[in-house]
């Protein structure tokens, strides 16, 4: 039925952030830095381990619908809130110092998305698994949605999968690893 390939359960979604959110927690010591914790990649973590084993007593699977829907207006809330959040800091920064660290963000930007571009083309990836590898380095959905737009496959979506889970728990981790670093 139409309602059966829409329907999931609220509350395995519910238990799974909140198993996710427990992992993000738990202390992580290492050695010379200190402790670190996974913070929200831990519901990362814990939705990509429970969408491998898929059901238990409860289904962690959202149908494909479902999971369309919550992507499309997950990805609008939070550009929405973006931009409302950094609105204000953004344009006082950009009156302070210019367009320089506009100018620094978009050059680092670019020499990350030409050095995996570049990659991807040595390592011979299909350009529409490549625009998702590339979404999914930069860790921007939005490039994933125009990249969906652009070719006829649902290959950057795979691309994105491959990599952006990774790449989000490395950020996490070396943003706190090195603010203990040079914090110290």
């Amino acid at each position: 039925s139409i309602k059966g390939v829409a329907d999931f359960s609220y509350i395995s979604l519910g238990v799974g952030a909140a198993m996710g959110l427990l992992l993000g927690l738990v202390p992580l010591p290492i050695p010379g830095v200190g402790r670190i914790t996974l913070g929200l990649a831990g519901v990362l973590l814990v939705a990509l381990g429970l969408g491998h084993i898929r059901r238990t007593g409860i289904v962690w699977t959202l149908p494909l619908s479902a999971n369309m829907v919550l992507r499309n207006f997950g990805l609008t809330v939070f550009l929405a809130q973006v931009g409302i959040a950094s609105g204000p800091q953004f344009a006082s920064t950009v009156a302070e110092s210019g367009f320089t660290l506009i100018l620094l963000g978009a050059i680092i930007m670019l020499a990350l998305i030409v050095a995996t571009m570049l990659a991807g083309r040595l390592l011979a990836i299909p350009a529409d698994d490549l625009f998702g590898v590339v979404s999914g380095v930069t860790g921007n959905p939005a490039i994933l949605v125009y990249a969906n737009r652009a070719v006829a496959t649902d290959r950057p979506d795979i691309g994105y999968a491959m990599v952006f889970p990774t790449v989000t728990v490395l950020k996490i981790l070396f943003v706190q690893i090195a603010a203990a670093v040079l914090g110290s």
